[in-house]
C-alpha cells in the first residue's frame, strides 16, 4: 500500500502543470441587437456548442431562418458584454438560410481573459442583415 501512495504521489508530481480539462458548454444564437425591434419577423435562431481545450476555443452549432444566406461568420471580442468589437478570426458557415457555422481559434491571453469576462461574440451576417443577423454571447466561461 505504502509502495503505491509513493507511486501515486510521483505520478502527480511528474503530471504536466499545464494540463487542464476541456470546459464545453452550449449558448444560443438570436437576432442580433441592432436588428431587434426594426422588422416585424424574426432573422432566426441557433445553438452553438463551444469547447476550451487549453488556449484553443472550437466552435460547432447550426443555425435555421436567417433573413438571407451568411456572407461572414466570426469571432469577436468587445471589452464586456453586449459590447461591440473587432474580429478575432473568421468562421465557416454553409451557404443557405440554414446550415451549419464552425471553427477553431487559438486564443491570446488578452482574449482567454476576455472570454472568461464574457466578451467574447459569435456573428452571423447576411446581406440583408449586415451588422449581425445573428448573435450569441459566450457567457458560460465566467469565473
Amino acid at each position: 500500500m505504502r509502495k503505491r501512495l509513493i507511486i501515486a504521489a510521483i505520478l502527480a508530481i511528474a503530471a504536466p502543470q499545464g494540463a487542464q480539462a476541456d470546459d464545453s458548454f452550449h449558448f444560443r444564437l438570436s437576432p442580433g441587437p441592432r436588428l431587434v425591434g426594426t422588422r416585424a419577423a424574426s432573422s432566426g435562431s441557433g445553438d452553438v456548442t463551444a469547447t476550451l481545450t487549453g488556449t484553443v476555443l472550437s466552435l460547432e452549432g447550426k443555425y435555421e431562418g436567417l433573413l438571407g444566406a451568411p456572407a461572414t461568420a466570426q469571432l469577436a471580442m468587445g471589452s464586456a458584454p453586449g459590447v461591440r468589437g473587432p474580429k478575432i478570426a473568421d468562421l465557416s458557415a454553409s451557404p443557405g438560410t440554414d446550415g451549419t457555422i464552425s471553427g477553431k481559434v487559438k486564443l491570446t491571453a488578452r482574449q482567454l481573459a476576455l472570454l472568461r469576462k464574457g466578451g467574447l461574440y459569435v456573428e452571423i451576417d447576411s446581406p440583408s442583415a449586415p451588422e449581425g443577423d445573428l448573435w450569441g454571447w459566450v457567457l458560460a466561461f465566467q469565473d
